[in-house]
């Protein structure tokens, strides 16, 4: 990836991309710590909130469940005449019955301003569960029965001390979802039963009461002492909200307000137990409001970082140009400068000292050297003319000597002898590829040709006691090496290794072979072998560098491998292996590079 980013791309692209890099990781790690601070930041805030408005919540409905609770209790009142009434009943015949009239119309009046007119039927049963009396805010809620066919019928008038029961139903009499609150009365002193209350308020009036008190998206759940929802405010979350269970601390069932949060599937759920209606509240915080937060939190900081990250590159992509146009403007000239026109001046502030000026002004030191290099070389090539006119006159004799050569072999085949016209042919080969005038380099091929032109004509003078074989692949032939490296070696090898006392013959093996990318050329011969001392010293000649300047064609091993490591390189050059004693031979290696005639040497 880094590798596509900046490979063959354009300075300022790698300056652009360089930047964004750089920046990238420190505004990723920015833009997370953001995210991380704010979305537990809103965390916190939301439970925050949350909870505020859950006590606020809870406070208010033990407060309204306390007013229907105590409106209840004030059956104590009244010179116990509704407890008389309760306990015993009464008629138009007895004494107190007007008194009793009075007192129950005051506790309903009192009951209705107490609750706003939320209560809307008071049912009044005694000990014995039989109706003592009722009251109706309007003559149509007379008509809500009091049967089986209300849930609880049987449980509500006998209730245990101290115990309320709340639950929500649909009465098919009005057609309305009613909300009923019963109570047993008991005796305060003997905890004997008196009597029960049963309160009718119309549910949507407890809707406004809890709506009013909450805040979206909150949702509330109450349940009564059965373990009943008789009111939620939907029910998405019913699976997530605790069952009923009262608190065993005494302060918790005491105060409302004090509200437990916990995590239930990604929910904030609270419970609260409010004590005075024997109920609990539940209020739940949804997770996809809390995931909206966060999902705007995260489109705001991927926001911001893509914002910083383009603020980043299009400053980076401004600030390049400085760098860019001067180095611009130098490739132009450079252009020109490669299509021959070095007459190329920039132009460069004199207080300018950063590195784009340097090389400007090094641009310009360059293209006045070659200028002046361009003139030297001129008048070098006038001299290189005087010098060739002078090689043609001095090549007359050579072109004689082949004529005459040339001559001699006609001569020779007329008389029949054709020794020596092959004498003479191979003996104007080898001037003829010692004069010549065009490359110094020559192929493999060439070179055996002109050493086999040699070892003929010293097969003249030595006959049977010089033999020769040659192994070079057709491949190899046409592999470019330094004109005249194998008839000094061979030379070399018929001076010292033949023609001594014991008059062995003499047998030269010449192979070339492939090794990688060099190709080496092996003579290889069979003679005396060359002792330690002079070997090494040899081996130390070749390795220091002659100060002496060549004239002429010399046929040593030290010129020779001067003349391969010149043209080739230090890699290159003549290799000496030999032992002394008999049959212990010689071998040269010269090692030259494996590459085609007209192929330049990396």
């Amino acid at each position: 990836m880094i590798k596509w980013l900046f490979i063959n791309r354009s300075i300022r692209t790698k300056i652009v991309w360089s930047t964004i890099l750089t920046s990238l990781i420190p505004m990723l790690v920015l833009s997370f710590l953001f995210y991380a601070t704010s979305t537990r930041s809103l965390e916190r805030t939301i439970y925050r909130t949350t909870n505020q408005n859950a006590e606020y919540l809870a406070g208010y409905l033990n407060q309204y469940f306390r007013d229907i609770s105590s409106s209840a209790l004030q059956v104590y009142g009244y010179d116990n005449r509704i407890l008389d009434l309760m306990a015993h009943g009464g008629s138009s015949g007895d004494a107190d019955f007007f008194n009793k009239r009075d007192a129950l119309k005051n506790y309903y009046q009192a009951v209705g301003n107490k609750n706003k007119d939320a209560i809307i039927r008071i049912l009044i049963y005694g000990a014995d569960d039989r109706l003592r009396d009722s009251w109706s805010r309007a003559a149509s809620y007379d008509a809500i029965p009091f049967d089986p066919s209300i849930p609880h019928y049987a449980e509500m008038l006998d209730l245990p001390f101290q115990q309320s029961l709340s639950f929500t139903y649909a009465d098919k009499v009005l057609n309305q979802n009613l909300f009923v609150y019963a109570i047993t009365i008991y005796d305060p002193f003997k905890h004997t039963k008196v009597g029960s209350l049963v309160f009718y308020i119309q549910e949507k009036e407890l809707m406004k009461a809890v709506e009013a008190n909450n805040k979206a998206p909150n949702v509330i759940v109450l349940q009564n002492s059965r373990g009943e929802a008789f009111y939620a405010t939907n029910d998405r979350y019913a699976d997530s909200v605790p069952a009923y269970a009262p608190p065993p601390d005494t302060n918790a069932r005491t105060n409302p307000k004090l509200i437990a949060f916990e995590k239930r599937k990604d929910l904030l759920v609270g419970t609260s137990y409010l004590d005075n209606g024997n109920l609990s509240l539940s209020v739940v915080y949804p997770n996809d409001e809390l995931a909206r937060h966060r999902t705007n939190t995260l489109y705001i900081t991927v926001g911001a970082f893509f914002f910083a990250m383009a603020c980043i590159a299009l400053l980076s992509m401004l600030a390049q140009q400085y760098i860019t146009r001067p180095i611009q403007r130098l490739g132009a000239a450079m252009k020109t400068v490669r299509k021959g026109n070095f007459h190329v001046t920039l132009n460069q502030p004199i207080h300018y000292r950063d590195d784009i000026s340097e090389l400007t002004r090094n641009f310009n030191y360059m293209t006045e050297k070659i200028r002046e290099l361009i003139e030297m070389r001129f008048q070098l090539q006038l001299r290189n003319k005087e010098a060739q006119l002078l090689a043609l006159q001095m090549q007359i004799n050579p072109h004689f000597l082949y004529n005459a050569l040339q001559t001699i072999g006609g001569k020779a085949v007329l008389s029949g002898d054709y020794d020596i016209h092959e004498m003479c042919r191979a003996l104007g080969d080898m001037f003829r590829y010692s004069f010549y005038e065009g490359n110094t380099e020559s192929t493999v091929g060439q070179e055996l040709a002109h050493v086999g032109n040699y070892l003929y004509i010293q097969q003249f003078r030595f006959e049977d006691a010089l033999r020769t074989e040659f192994d070079v692949p057709a491949e190899l032939m046409d592999v470019s090496v330094v004109r005249f490296v194998m008839q000094p070696v061979i030379e070399n090898v018929v001076v010292h290794a033949l023609g001594g006392p014991d008059e062995r013959r003499l047998l030269v093996r010449v192979r070339a072979e492939r090794d990688g990318e060099d190709v080496v050329l092996t003579v290889r011969d069979n003679g005396p072998g060359i002792d330690a001392a002079r070997l090494a010293s040899l081996r130390s000649g070749l390795e220091q560098r002659s100060l002496e300047v060549f004239t002429g064609v010399s046929i040593g091993l030290k010129n020779v491998h001067e003349r391969i490591r010149l043209m080739y390189g230090d890699a290159y050059g003549l290799e000496i292996d030999s032992g002394p004693g008999a049959e212990a031979g010689t071998a040269i290696r010269i090692r030259i590079p494996y590459r085609k005639r007209g192929e330049a040497h990396a």
